[in-house]
């Protein structure tokens, strides 16, 4: 485990260089770092563990990140050999950040990126899984995708385009992607996009999911389990003895061919928890046993609204990432 923090960081492309450092001290291989004018282009991996994750921005409003199995120095990350659907952001980023608090447990990455607007967070994660059984892959990417206004920027809910980390959306816009490779489905060099939606037909690219959601989004979707984080989190998740909320752990599963979507477990990301920030504060610390963790809001610990324009909310949903 391990943990650093930055202030006044001043923008995106220093953010990347500051993330790549940081993975590098704790044990991954950087294959490159380049910048060129406003926009950085680093790729990092963990030999004969992870796969190439790529870090990287266009602008200043996104971290943007790909995965690929394959490596080519002198292409894009679009680019790369066997490489993954899509770009994956960490998006609407409103800089320059006043603090940047980044996380390492094991073959996992965190980074919580607080925004230039007080009490608002963007959080991107890359790694590797703790595995479920033994397959080729495990290698990760997600990011928040929020937009800092228009339909839907205040609410977690069924509609619009804003996606949480491991979060859920109907489209492929804002999911993240993990590898997971199946030989019994025939599936070799294959991405499972990170949707928490099961619905259509199963095609090249797969379909993942975490449970990560809020109560209204899981008890108004068309596939209610999908999200059951959220009934746990917002529905029946006091500790019995402190009143504060369970660190619910990140399990991955991906869907398997057949006409009722079935799932199986792929593995958990290491060293995060979802949690309900109730009785929690913003970056505040909690101890439980000899582990030390930080709690940051998925967006903002803010009351949710429906109201058009409405600054990003989530209520009280949270993540915890342990520090030490």
């Amino acid at each position: 485990m391990a943990y650093a923090e930055f202030n006044n960081v001043p923008n995106v492309q220093t953010l990347i260089d500051l993330v790549v450092q940081f993975a590098q001290a704790n044990g991954w291989t950087v294959e490159r770092n380049t910048l060129s004018g406003a926009n950085r282009t680093a790729t990092v991996r963990i030999p004969g563990v992870s796969d190439y994750v790529h870090l990287f921005n266009t602008g200043q409003d996104s971290l943007r990140s790909r995965i690929s199995i394959g490596y080519d120095g002198g292409a894009t990350p679009a680019q790369q050999p066997l490489v993954s659907p899509r770009d994956i952001l960490s998006y609407e980023l409103t800089g320059p950040f006043p603090r940047l608090k980044l996380f390492s447990n094991e073959t996992a990455i965190h980074a919580a990126i607080a925004q230039a607007v007080a009490g608002e967070y963007r959080h991107h994660a890359f790694g590797v899984l703790e595995k479920a059984g033994s397959y080729a892959g495990g290698t990760y990417v997600d990011g928040t995708y929020w937009a800092r206004t228009g339909g839907w920027s205040g609410l977690i809910g069924p509609n619009g385009s804003n996606v949480v980390l491991f979060g859920n959306n109907t489209s492929n816009t804002g999911c993240g992607h993990v590898r997971a490779d199946c030989i019994e489905d025939g599936r070799s060099n294959s991405y499972h996009q990170l949707c928490n939606y099961f619905s259509g037909a199963l095609g090249v690219e797969g379909q993942a999911g975490s449970g990560v959601g809020s109560i209204y989004q899981a008890t108004t979707s068309d596939s209610y389990d999908s999200m059951w984080l959220g009934y746990v989190l917002a529905g029946a998740d006091d500790n019995t003895f402190s009143g504060r909320s369970v660190f619910q752990p990140i399990q991955l599963t991906v869907r398997r061919p057949g006409t009722t979507p079935y799932h199986s477990p792929i593995g958990q990301v290491i060293g995060l928890r979802a949690c309900y920030m109730d009785r929690l504060e913003p970056e505040q610390e909690v101890t439980i046993a000899d582990e030390t963790w930080v709690v940051f809001p998925w967006l903002r610990k803010l009351a949710m609204s429906s109201v058009t324009n409405s600054p990003p909310a989530s209520g009280n949903y949270g993540w915890a990432v342990r520090k030490s």
